[in-house]
Formats: structure tokens, sequence, C-alpha cells
């Protein structure tokens, strides 16, 4: 029966049929790939040995993903160590203990160390020193051993505009710091006394791992000043100035780990990363260079430092 096709457009359909039949079997080859790099990212499937580099980054907060994550590096057998890759300006006081937590348990098992870069205050700072060893830049910017609440007092703007906001609450000390209204002298030292004994636990803590006492560590920070890494390392708050480098050669000559073995970077699985970065950018376009899309996730006592706002355009 004719084809009613002439022999050569008979040849052009059969190298078409070829390059798609090519085409079918790279994409399914890539498919495939692309499944098991997933299962391997997740956890299915066990790298080799090698060293785990954990970013810690941004904003601190409980996060429950990155805490299971650090809980699954501890208990990872072909993970011989973990760097954890620091910059960040801190967050809240909770979110800080609890990496710092996570960190102390993963140093049980295998060696821990923190790399910090730009910046690790607060606490991020309180973060590194769940490590077992801590190296500094130069000019990185840490310390800022301390907690703060902020809240403002809006009632004169509310006088200027006619409302007056109305408050029953079952008790003077309920629900306060309120914008709405102006804190009172109990209130104030009432919310003092939870700083303060917060900040008395960041100085235990640093006490603690950095071998001082809290008189000392007082001393040399208590103020909650910032300082560099040079300076860092003269207070005794961390232990060297240096890189990832630094930390893979410390790693070997002082824990065995082969500075031959392969660093990969461990980070917990995040499908809405790409809609919340678009969503900061979105903001930062709205409210300029601020922190505060990010400061909108924070509530409570906060272990955090950033610099003024006030010189910037």
């Amino acid at each position: 029966m004719s084809t009613g096709l002439d022999s050569d457009a008979l040849l052009a359909l059969r190298r078409l049929r070829r390059h798609l039949t090519w085409w079918r079997l790279l994409a399914v080859a890539g498919f495939a790939l692309a499944i098991f790099v997933s299962i391997r990212d997740g956890g299915v499937l066990p790298y080799d040995d090698h060293v785990a580099r954990v970013p810690i980054e941004g904003i601190i907060v409980e996060d429950r993903e990155f805490l299971s994550m650090l809980d699954a590096l501890a208990d990872d057998p072909q993970v011989k160590a973990v760097i954890a890759d620091v910059s960040s300006p801190g967050g809240t006081f909770t979110g800080g203990e609890a990496v710092y937590a996570a960190l102390r348990r993963i140093s049980e098992n295998k060696p821990v160390v923190t790399v910090m870069r730009g910046i690790a205050t607060s606490g991020a700072y309180m973060a590194a020193i769940g490590t077992d060893r801590i190296f500094a830049g130069h000019g990185t910017i840490t310390g800022s051993v301390g907690v703060i609440m902020q809240s403002a007092d809006v009632t004169g703007l509310m006088d200027m505009i006619g409302v007056k906001p109305e408050i029953m609450k079952s008790g003077a000390l309920k629900a306060t710091p309120n914008p709405m209204e102006s804190l009172s002298p109990s209130a104030r030292e009432q919310l003092q006394t939870v700083i303060d004994a917060l900040h008395l636990r960041f100085m235990e803590m640093v006490a603690a791992r950095r071998g001082m006492s809290v008189d000392e560590v007082r001393r040399r920070t208590g103020d909650g000043r910032i300082m560099t890494g040079d300076a860092a390392l003269d207070a005794g708050l961390v232990d060297a100035i240096g890189d990832i480098n630094s930390a893979r050669l410390w790693l070997s000559t002082e824990r065995n780990v082969s500075e031959d073995l392969p660093l990969l970077d461990w980070a917990p699985d995040d499908p809405l990363a790409w809609w919340r970065e678009r969503a900061s950018s979105v903001a930062s376009v709205i409210f300029g260079k601020s922190l505060l899309p990010e400061r909108l996730r924070l509530d409570g006592i906060q272990a955090l430092w950033h610099p003024s706002m006030s010189g910037e355009p």
C-alpha cells in the first residue's frame, strides 16, 4: 500500500523519529537523575564519608526543619565532622539557644567547628559557642552578648489624631509592653528583670563554654558591645583567626578528620524558598534596606544586633 510519500520524505520522517527517540531517552535519563539526586539530598540515600558544611544565616528563629537537619547530622555515620558557616546578626533568644543545643548534641558524636564570616553577633554567637572551636576573620563583627525587647509608645500620636484606646486587662502588668499605653514604672521594672535574667543566662553560657567566670564575661563584653575578630580573640570569645581552610586543617591535626574528605553543603529542604526570596525582594523595594521584613517574624526577647538605620539615605 502506498503511503503517498516519496523516498526523500520517508527518509526525513525516519530521521525525525530517530531524533525524537534520542530526545525521549535523554529526557527520561535526566528525570531519573533528578529523582536520584532529590532522594540522595533528602537523606534517603547516604553520601560517602564527608565533612558537612551547614549555613547559619540571616535571622535565627526556631526553625523545626533546620533543627531536625542538625539532629540528622548527629546520627549520620557518613558525616565525620560538621562546620557551621555563620553569617547572622542573631535573632530570637530561643532560636539561638535551640541551635546552640543542637550543635552541642552533634559534638557528642563528632567534632563541630564554627567559621564566622562577615557577622556573627548575639544569637549567632550564642549558637557558635555550641561548637568545639571558633574561627573568625580579622574583620568579622561578633560579640554583642546581650538581649533586647523593643516596643513603641504611640499614645502621643493617638492624642494628636483624637483616638483614645480603651484597655481592659486582668492585671496591671498584663500585655506589657503595649504601644497603646505608656509604660508604667512597675512594668518597666518587671520587664527589666526578665531582660536581666536572660542576659545572665547568656553570660553563663559564654562563661561555661569559653572557660571564664561570669564576672569575666561581664567585664569583657557584658555591656553588649560588638567587636572585630581580632578583639574577640583578645577577649577570649573566639579561638583563632581563620577561614574554612583553617577549620579543615584543625579537624585534620586535632581530630583526625582527613582533609581529603569532600566538603558537602547541607541545608533543609524548603519548597517555599523561591517564593520567600521573591517576597523578600519585593519587600526590600517597598521598605528599603531595613530589617523590617525579617523582623516581622520576631517577637518576645531578641538576641539580635543590627546597626542603626538612621544614617542611611
